[in-house]
């Protein structure tokens, strides 16, 4: 049975200058038929989540496939230190954080 992997760092988010601990992982599926991992557009905390969504799918949209490869939508994964991830849990009815006062 294969031992959990948990983070051994802090992952920071990846907005320019914020150094809050990000709390998801901005993805998309990818596979090009034998291997399937979560493509990495970014780490985001609450406050920048939905730039940085945007940021990639706009990225997304631009990205050249190779034959036999597929990419899904781009989403927000939410963090767990005990998911690889591929079994990270996709975030779509959450709410965007409140803004800080």
């Amino acid at each position: 049975m294969e031992s959990r992997r948990r983070f051994h760092y802090r992952p920071i988010c990846s907005a320019p200058g914020c150094r809050e601990a990000a709390v998801y992982k901005v993805g998309a599926l990818w596979s090009d038929g034998p291997r399937r991992e979560l493509k990495n557009y970014g780490m985001a905390c609450p406050e920048h989540r939905d730039a940085l969504l945007a940021r990639a799918r706009a990225n997304r949209d631009g990205l050249k496939l190779e034959v036999g490869e597929a990419i899904g939508e781009v989403r927000l994964y939410r963090l767990d230190p005990d998911r690889r991830d591929t079994d990270l849990e996709s975030v779509r009815d959450e709410p965007p954080a409140a803004p800080r006062g």
